[in-house]
């Protein structure tokens, strides 16, 4: 019976006593690199099959900024604005990290977003909201006091997520924010 393989083990720099120690106790037979870093030569050493750390969807800025419409998105929920008087706005992005994601104003909100008055569970009518997209608000007309209202709306994902907890993790300072792209698209 086989007490290793089929198993990748990380590491990273400066770790190699602990990469080996774990890959014994682990039954690995390959190591990869860490995000963002290189494998000792004392890792390589240990005989097992090496793999590099490679993202085909990311890294590649100069390119993606050229073609934003083609990041990933993902629906967001805004917070409850609550309804004082008639009208309301809702921000978008209170609670949000926007170094990582920023509001699609690209596609016609009217089409793809939906304001919803939670205190009813109503979708509320497109004729009765307007985005402020400088703002980062959508203004809410019509509405009932003391209703709380919600925007769900699409964002694009302007920071890998994987690529961002490693860098704020490691503490990697001016390294420039790695914006993904979405494969699907043919460019």
């Amino acid at each position: 019976m086989s007490t290793s393989g089929r198993f990748t083990i990380p590491s990273e720099s400066n770790f190699a006593e602990k990469t080996a120690e774990l890959a014994r106790l682990w039954g690995a037979d390959a190591v990869r690199n860490s995000d963002g870093t290189q494998l000792d030569d004392e890792v390589v050493a240990l005989g097992m099959k090496v793999y590099t750390a490679y993202f085909p969807t990311r890294a590649h800025n100069e390119w993606i900024t050229l073609h934003m419409d083609e990041t990933p998105q993902v629906y967001l929920l805004s917070k409850r604005a609550l309804a004082e008087s008639d009208t309301v706005d809702v921000s978008l992005m209170d609670g949000f990290f926007e170094e990582q994601l920023k509001p699609n104003f690209d596609a016609d909100p009217h089409k793809y977003w939906e304001v919803v008055d939670r205190s009813t569970g109503a979708v509320v009518p497109t004729e009765q909201w307007t985005v402020d997209a400088e703002a980062g608000v959508v203004h809410v007309s019509g509405a009932e006091p003391m209703h709380e209202y919600t925007v769900s709306f699409l964002a694009y994902i302007i920071w890998d997520p994987v690529e961002m907890y490693n860098h704020l993790t490691n503490g990697w300072g001016d390294k420039e924010h790695e914006i993904p792209f979405d494969i699907y698209h043919p460019a």
